[in-house]
């Protein structure tokens, strides 16, 4: 008998979002060593077995009337059953630039109405005798997070390092995760009302030949500089992510002097402790919460700004500052104007820092050379959406745009700047440590061995 729950809140704007082509999530593993379709296949229906989120479709039921837009949608539900498996589409192509045409094309088309899954994958190689292949993983945001779009692309290439480990029968896990709503504290209760705060963006950009495509720039600092950060952190006392908005604000006020920013950092509620959720749920999990910050010209100053003012909304605020719900009359007054007349641009910047993948270069017979990340940005959304991952000692930066409203010039210059500044901040602490330096990476260009 199959499961069945409606969406929540967070995951019925994300569910509605996708289908317009907004903040669709994709993820490529640039895996090395020659791979078998029918391993993946099987590694996929383990995957299904494993996590019900996975076996769940997405059923409409009766309409929902608001009197905003949109004024009326129908209620969504997950549901297993009846769901079809996973689907692995395999593309053999001469040109080695071939998976990042299937990138393009997986961030911009949402999964469609039916009884699949909200997931659907694509394995990229020249030829079926390749040594590289890319995986590439595109999903609906409503049923996967960072931390779990991390997660199951450990497992996947756990299983792929040694498929002989009998599969789970029947699944493991029949019961649907909950909502994000479900595990927090009720604050219903509450008549404090708190200002609505306005985002605050970017000047409107000229772009030449922009393009309704959502792109992706990465940067990659090394363990040693890395290291040399992180003690820098402690040290000043902020936290990684104060840091990281701190780099790209600065750099921001040095190539438009802004002043003032909002940023939306993405926020996983289990690392706060606020959700009982076993460590192996795969979900949605996350908020959407904006801030405000004065930008100086003290990189730790405007790290600990950054970083203080995001743990006082999550303690105090969270509700008034998250921006993951279907828009009311202030956010439409305020928004809809200045957001049509920058390219549907909302904030300058929006900045996740989710932590350690937990990937490693070694899986069996593979190596994992590199990992793309990035979300759609083209249908609206931050000028800038950086992603931050630890692996293997090093940091990981994703910088996601819109190349209808920014130029590659334009964000390349704004990455490097960002990237130097961390550099930098960690200098006081790298005397103890080797010499380290920062190297580039450009999934766009193809990835960057470091198995």
């Amino acid at each position: 008998m199959g499961a069945t729950r409606p969406l929540g809140k967070k995951e019925q704007l994300l569910n509605h979002l996708h289908a317009r082509g907004g903040l669709i999530t994709v993820q490529v593993l640039h895996v090395r060593g020659r791979l078998d379709p029918a391993l993946v296949q099987q590694a996929l229906s383990r995957l299904q077995a494993e996590h019900p989120i996975l076996r769940a479709h997405i059923r409409y039921g009766k309409v929902i009337w608001r009197r905003l837009p949109p004024f009326a949608h129908r209620r969504p539900w997950f549901d297993t059953e009846g769901t079809t498996e996973i689907r692995l589409r395999v593309l053999d192509d001469t040109d080695p630039d071939a998976w990042r045409k299937v990138f393009a094309s997986e961030i911009r088309t949402p999964i469609p109405k039916g009884n699949h899954p909200r997931v659907r994958i694509t394995l990229v190689r020249q030829s079926p005798d390749a040594d590289l292949n890319h995986i590439v993983m595109c999903a609906d945001h409503a049923t996967l997070d960072a931390y779990s779009a991390n997660m199951l692309a450990r497992r996947l290439l756990e299983i792929l390092a040694d498929p002989a480990v009998p599969q789970p029968e029947p699944p493991v896990d029949t019961v649907l995760p909950p909502p994000l709503e479900a595990g927090l504290p009720d604050k219903a209760g509450s008549d404090r009302k708190t200002a609505y705060t306005p985002a605050i963006r970017l000047p409107k950009q000229a772009v030449p030949d922009p393009k309704e495509e959502s792109r992706v720039l990465s940067r990659h600092l090394d363990p040693n500089t890395t290291a040399a950060l992180e003690d820098a952190v402690k040290a000043n006392r902020t936290t990684l992510h104060g840091a990281i908005t701190a780099a790209f604000l600065l750099a921001i006020h040095q190539r438009y002097r802004l002043d003032t920013m909002t940023v939306l950092s993405t926020v996983d509620l289990r690392r706060f402790g606020e959700l009982a959720l076993p460590a192996d749920t795969c979900g949605c999990y996350a908020d959407i919460l904006r801030t405000e910050h004065p930008i100086t010209g003290d990189f730790w100053a405007t790290a600990r700004d950054a970083s203080f003012k995001l743990i006082a909304v999550l303690a105090k605020d969270r509700e008034a500052a998250s921006i993951m719900e279907f828009p009311e009359w202030e956010v439409y007054r305020r928004e809809i104007r200045p957001t049509l007349r920058n390219n549907r641009r909302i904030d300058g910047l929006g900045v996740t820092t989710v932590g350690e993948s937990g990937l490693r270069a070694h899986y069996g017979a593979y190596t994992l050379e590199d990992v793309t990340r990035a979300v759609s940005l083209d249908m609206f959304g931050p000028s800038l959406f950086v992603i931050a991952n630890n692996w293997l000692g090093g940091l990981d930066l994703s910088v996601a745009y819109a190349a209808t409203a920014m130029s590659e010039e334009e964000v390349r210059w704004l990455a490097d700047h960002a990237v130097a500044l961390l550099d930098s901040a960690g200098g006081e602490h790298r005397a103890e440590r080797s010499t380290s330096s920062v190297t580039e990476e450009v999934p766009q260009t193809g990835p960057a061995g470091r198995g």
